[in-house]
């Protein structure tokens, strides 16, 4: 009988682990801040500024934190007073980026480069190859018709019981596919541009989305840079 209740108490205890070891599923809402350089034509390189606020399912335990974030909304800041934009519906419909943090003793985070993007397929289910990105303006207002790859690189990160902060370097390659209109077809052009930022993920209710969170003031917004030692 010893034996058994022994025996029986190693199980109880093992499913018990088991269970402890399940990772926890949460809502996480995400804000990058990203600046870069783009060559514009006639004007040269540029400075760039992006914001994206993103929402991301997260599976967390076992030191890993597993996430798959979408974009809620992308904001471009103009350049030369000219706007680059898309549609919400399009921005809805652009790839999920799936990343896995594995966060060590010090909470610190490291992770293998990511990437996400797209090729030629109608992304945003409109008829135009790509995902459609409104130009406006200028002279040369309209539509192209782009596709994308995003590498993201982790350049530090540090996770906390709610949330990860942390800065990045983002090198994006995109394809003009099309463009309505003879100035953007003659005057858009591929590019390859790096950026670097930061960015910060904060705990959310289940069952935030893009659409219940936009009525109010985002949920978190990425830090200052952090000054250069």
């Amino acid at each position: 009988m010893t034996a058994f209740l022994v025996c029986l108490a190693t199980l109880l205890a093992a499913d018990h682990d088991s269970d402890a070891a399940v990772p926890r599923v949460e809502a996480w809402a995400g804000h990058q801040v990203l600046d870069g350089k783009r060559k514009i034509p006639i004007y040269g390189d540029k400075d760039t500024h992006t914001e994206n606020y993103l929402i991301a399912e997260i599976h967390r335990g076992g030191g890993r934190i597993d996430i798959r974030q979408k974009l809620c909304r992308i904001d471009v800041r103009p350049i030369k007073g000219v706007t680059a934009s898309m549609k919400p519906q399009t921005v809805g419909r652009l790839p999920k980026a799936h990343l896995v943090f594995e966060e060590r003793t010090d909470h610190t985070l490291a992770t293998e480069p990511w990437t996400t993007g797209w090729q030629d397929e109608d992304i945003d289910a409109d008829g135009f190859p790509g995902a459609t990105v409104q130009i406006s303006g200028s002279k040369c207002s309209g539509d192209v018709y782009v596709s994308s790859h995003t590498t993201t690189t982790l350049v530090s990160g540090r996770a906390s019981d709610d949330g990860v902060t942390g800065e990045i370097s983002v090198r994006v390659k995109q394809k003009i596919l099309g463009a309505t209109g003879l100035c953007l077809k003659l005057m858009a052009g591929d590019s390859e541009e790096t950026q670097t930022g930061r960015f910060a993920f904060r705990r959310v209710p289940l069952g935030s989305n893009c659409r219940n969170l936009s009525d109010k003031p985002w949920p978190v917004k990425a830090g200052p840079p952090i000054p250069a030692r």
